[in-house]
């Protein structure tokens, strides 16, 4: 009886569809949503393209689906023209439509229907749309959790969507549902994964102490997981060698220790980024490739600074410029240099401050970098400014006005600078 139902609304050119739109055009605009009207999901009404629906709680038979899928294909592109002319409220009132009828074709299609939608919510800032997906997905996590549903693909769906549309609650009660599911079923690798979930909508909501949480019992999990491959690094870094393969950890771990990182320096917590950090740098010391070292070091130096532990930061800087030199990496290594300069500069050490500056110099010459080189100079002649040393001080600003010169940018800074240190000395 549906399947005629459906058929005669499809005749020759969409009779049915066209009798709608033509009762539509003289029925009176439809008033905007906002946050009192009811859910237009969760709404009862007929579709024009469904106006016999089956009896709530089931779906269309395979045969209907198939008929109604370019219809609902075709509400969707209808959709996404009237976003792109800006009009929101038409292009949401058709995917409201789809939507409703997608719950006749099933949890998981539906479920990828509203994850369509809400990301597209999401992405123009539609929160009264997202608000009503994820209360259709409220809907969906109850009638879940109480049919006792342990369709694995439909949860992971549903988390998944949840995340998109920014329902973290529910996002975090689906994961973690899933994650003792993995634990019990002692499924590693799906630990892992949800473990990984969690942790970024945890950074998604910029809750870092929790997502600190998650990230270090996500590391524990796939440490495991190597230990299990055999491929555990040793405890101390050791020389890379044919007969002494120390692998890097996989991407995921990296950019979990990455995070972590990241974390900790956001809330603070110096001494811990600098632990996660020489970690990583442990495991590239045993590569041939060094590659991502300097920067990790950089960045334990600056936590150093932070931490008031003037020394040490010098000491990481130096490491830095050392093993940035050996690899031909000049940026990072003129990088370490200014840091380091500063550092004693800072600390008074303008002797020690200024030879750091020109050998910055020789390393920007070395990577034809003017502009690093144009900068050295204008700390060197602010320094020999400071200290009064007038000549040397001219000297230094002129060629890093001839280098600005030829890069064509701040020279009036340096004609600026030029005139400062004449009228100085003739006072």
């Amino acid at each position: 009886m549906v399947v005629a139902i459906i058929l005669s609304g499809f005749g020759n050119t969409g009779i049915a569809i066209a009798q709608k739109q033509k009762e539509t055009e003289t029925e009176p605009e439809k008033p905007l949503l906002d946050d009192f009207s009811p859910n237009p999901l969760l709404s009862k009404e007929l579709d024009p393209l469904l106006p016999s629906p089956p009896p709530e709680g089931q779906i269309l038979g395979q045969s209907q689906q198939k008929i109604l899928e370019p219809e609902l294909v075709k509400l969707n592109a209808e959709a996404t023209a009237l976003l792109a002319a800006q009009n929101i409220p038409g292009a949401f009132e058709l995917w409201n439509r789809e939507l409703r009828i997608r719950r006749y074709f099933g949890l998981s299609q539906e479920i990828a229907a509203l994850n369509r939608v809400g990301l597209i919510a999401w992405n123009n800032s539609q929160r009264l749309y997202l608000k009503f997906i994820t209360e259709r997905l409220d809907q969906i996590l109850q009638k879940l959790q109480t049919d006792k549903n342990n369709n694995i693909e439909l949860w992971q769906l549903l988390g998944l969507t949840f995340k998109n549309v920014r329902a973290k609650p529910q996002a975090l009660t689906v994961y973690q549902s899933l994650l003792e599911t993995a634990n019990k079923n002692q499924d590693i690798l799906a630990e892992e994964q949800y473990f990984n979930e969690i942790a970024q909508i945890y950074m998604n909501w910029l809750d870092y102490p929790k997502a600190a949480e998650t990230y270090e019992q996500l590391l524990e999990i796939q440490q495991d997981i190597r230990a299990i491959r055999g491929d555990v690094p040793p405890p101390q870094p050791l020389p890379a060698t044919p007969e002494n393969p120390n692998p890097t950890p996989p991407p995921s771990e990296v950019r979990s220790l990455q995070q972590l990182a990241f974390i900790y320096e956001q809330i603070g917590e110096y001494l811990k980024a600098i632990s996660v950090r020489e970690r990583l740098a442990g495991y590239y010391a045993n590569q041939p490739n060094l590659f991502p070292i300097p920067e990790i070091k950089l960045a334990i130096g600056g936590n150093y600074e932070k931490l008031g532990q003037f020394e040490q930061a010098g000491l990481t800087y130096q490491e830095a410029y050392s093993i940035a030199t050996s690899i031909q990496q000049f940026d990072n290594a003129s990088e370490a240099l200014g840091r380091l300069a500063k550092l004693y500069r800072s600390q008074n050490q303008i002797k020690t401050a200024l030879d750091i500056y020109q050998a910055q110099v020789l390393v920007n010459q070395q990577a034809y970098n003017y502009y690093g080189m144009m900068n050295a100079y204008d700390q060197i002649g602010d320094i020999y400014l400071s200290q009064k040393a007038y000549q040397a001080a001219i000297a230094a600003f002129q060629q890093g006005l001839a280098l600005a010169q030829q890069l064509k940018y701040k020279e009036d800074y340096f004609v600026k600078k030029i005139d400062i240190v004449k009228r100085q000395m003739n006072q």
